[in-house]
């Protein structure tokens, strides 16, 4: 019975594909229906998929309850579209009812998926939106007629559940998620690994370089910190531990490394589009602007691990790329990513440049099965040809609907959001909080920016990257740009920060599923991996301080000055805090990268030129007595 349930629930996942494909390519249903249909399919989804998981008896009972529910409410909202639209702001008796029960199964459905944390913030938002009112003047907010509340929160299909955040859900997320279900399921993921091989047979560090680098392949596709430490992190945390690197240690490369994925362009785990909605821009502007910060996460990143692995003693991994692996899964990812890009940077749609590229994955790894069979050379060709096709039609069918669940788990949480989005808005309930924050700053923009940036990590933790991303952005965005910063800088410091709460403690998600995997303590890999990411904390703060590190100066040579100027920072702090540069550093030594990387970050923020030349002067004493140093050690060694 239960497989039979699986099945069915797998046919559904499909029916969703295809349904939100053809959506994209013809105008099937009004937006807002076709929000509906999204919203109504990804409930059923999460929740008779939680009822199918559970072994509860009266839990099942009570999911299969709330399904029903959610099926009657959507299936209210497509018959009765028309007279809606009509009534907007002045719903009828039923219509609230309906409307409170559609919020009341959206909040359910993202608690059973991502838990309680986000869906009660959420309800208290809408609790504060209902009866605000009440509370003293201070914390008091704008009084609102119940059923207009509803209205504006679901049923009036214009704001809330239905808003701008559904849409973009419905449009761009889903069909990226359905493009990252479809490379695992295609083993577009598979070259990642040799790419990595290739990465840390060139340089010492072996697998910890191997995994950064495969990892953030992956997590710039996936979106979500916690499925690509899954995927990736049962491959390289083993072989980490093998070669030497602790256990902690090897959890919290991966960890850090599957977060940063999100930040990488073109993808940005969908988060760009997001973003390109709320700062009313282009994509293009998003994903330029993401260029240089990524590459400095990854470079401080890299050269954290790096000298990590030189004072750990470990070597250049030995063990060549696969070429045939390579030759074989490479163009399923490198084709349809390339046609991806092509269609974004010539100013198509995100949904046609979504539809196109699931398209090209699907028809290049199609294509690849004869490449494949020409390599391995069967000895039944035909018969080998049979067997491939079949188990390709069964990756795709996987693919499809694994991509499915996965953007059914997105658009509840964007539901929960599209609540809170708009309780805040509608009751001016971030003012206070802006109003407090300014009040401890002291009118500081530094101290803004840090408190800012503690309430980001709090709020995006335990919840994706683009869940986290629009629930920061509509509680501290107006907070950040009241205190002096443009809204495109302040939309970048923010996803910042919700990002690294996958791999900041208390909460470290990510973190969290590399210990699991590990076998190392919780805590002790979070702060590892805390440690390992030093840079990444500091980063956002230079984004505001200079707006070159995100193409926004009239000057390119400005942005690449910046760029090389943070590059050499992250470089220093990573020697100054894993304790190497040329040899293992004395105390004295990682002071003076420590100052160094400091007096850089000075020179970045606007403090003048002889900031760096300091830097560079700090930088060159632990340099040139370690060089001494090792020349010494090898002269002793070679009497």
């Amino acid at each position: 019975m239960r497989s039979i349930a699986a099945r069915l629930l797998t046919a559904l996942a499909l029916a969703m594909t295809i349904y939100q494909l053809s959506a994209t390519q013809t105008p099937l249903q009004p937006s807002v229906l076709v929000q509906n249909t999204h919203l109504g399919i990804a409930l059923q989804l999460v929740l008779l998929g939680a009822a199918l998981e559970t072994e509860s008896r009266s839990r099942r009972c009570w999911l299969l309850l709330v399904a029903l529910t959610a099926f009657g409410c959507s299936l209210y909202v497509q018959v009765n579209y028309d007279a809606l639209i009509v009534n907007q702001g002045f719903p009828g008796r039923l219509d609230v009812w309906v409307g409170l029960a559609l919020m009341f199964a959206v909040l359910e459905a993202a608690r059973q998926r991502w838990g309680a944390a986000l869906p009660l913030i959420a309800l208290a938002a809408v609790v504060y939106n209902f009866w605000g009112y009440m509370l003293p003047t201070s914390a008091a907010g704008s009084r609102i007629p119940f059923d207009t509340v509803v209205s504006n929160l679901s049923i009036g299909l214009y704001s809330g559940l239905y808003g701008q955040f559904m849409a973009i859900s419905a449009n761009f997320i889903f069909l990226f998620m359905v493009f990252g279900g479809l490379l695992q399921s295609l083993d577009g993921n598979r070259a990642f690994v040799e790419i990595g091989k290739a990465v840390s047979r060139a340089f010492p560090g072996g697998a910890g370089l191997s995994a950064v680098v495969s990892s953030s392949l992956m997590g710039t596709v996936t979106g979500a910190a916690v499925a690509n430490v899954a995927i990736t992190g049962s491959y390289t945390i083993p072989i980490m531990k093998r070669e030497g690197y602790d256990a902690a240690t090897a959890g919290a490369i991966e960890a850090a490394a599957s977060t940063g994925g999100q930040l990488v362009p073109p993808v940005m785990g969908s988060v760009a589009f997001i973003m390109a909605a709320i700062l009313s821009v282009t994509y293009l502007e998003v994903a330029a602007a993401a260029v240089i910060p990524a590459l400095l996460f990854y470079l401080a990143l890299l050269a954290s691990v790096y000298f990590k692995s030189r004072r750990l003693g470990i070597v250049r991994q030995n063990v060549a790329p696969d070429l045939r692996v390579l030759v074989r899964f490479l163009p399923v990812f490198v084709i349809p990513t390339g046609v991806l890009v092509y269609l974004l940077v010539n100013l198509y749609s995100v949904s046609f440049a979504g539809f196109w590229a699931i398209v090209t994955l699907a028809a290049t790894r199609l294509v690849m099965i004869p490449v494949n069979l020409a390599l391995s050379r069967p000895a039944r060709p035909l018969a080998a040809l049979a067997q491939e096709l079949r188990a390709f039609t069964l990756k795709l069918l996987d693919g499809m609907a694994a991509g499915a669940k996965m953007g059914a788990g997105i658009a509840v949480i964007i539901g929960a959001i599209g609540l809170l989005a708009e309780s805040v808005t509608a009751t001016g309930a971030a003012v206070p909080l802006g109003s407090a924050i300014d009040l401890l700053s002291g009118g500081s923009m530094l101290v803004a920016l840090a408190l800012t940036a503690v309430m980001c990590v709090l709020l995006g933790a335990g919840i994706p990257t683009v869940g986290a991303y629009v629930l920061v952005s509509a509680i501290a965005g107006p907070i950040v740009v009241e205190s002096g910063v443009d809204l495109f800088t302040a939309n970048f410091f923010i996803l910042y920060f919700a990002v690294m709460s996958s791999v900041t403690p208390p909460v470290a998600a990510a973190a969290l599923a590399a210990s699991a995997i590990s076998g190392a303590p919780y805590f002790r890999t979070a702060w590892e991996a805390t440690r390992l990411c030093l840079m990444l904390y500091i980063l956002p703060f230079l984004l505001v301080y200079n707006g070159g590190l995100l193409m926004r100066g009239d000057a390119p040579g400005d942005a690449l000055a910046a760029g090389l100027a943070a590059a050499a920072a992250a470089i220093l702090l990573a020697g100054a805090t894993q304790g190497f540069w040329i040899t293992a550093g004395k105390p004295w030594e990682r002071a003076c990268l420590a100052a160094g990387a400091a007096a850089m970050i000075a020179a970045i923020t606007g403090f003048g030129a002889v900031w760096m030349l300091a830097a560079l002067a700090l930088a060159a004493a632990p340099t040139l007595a370690q060089l001494t140093r090792r020349r010494e050690e090898a002269g002793v060694q070679t009497r």
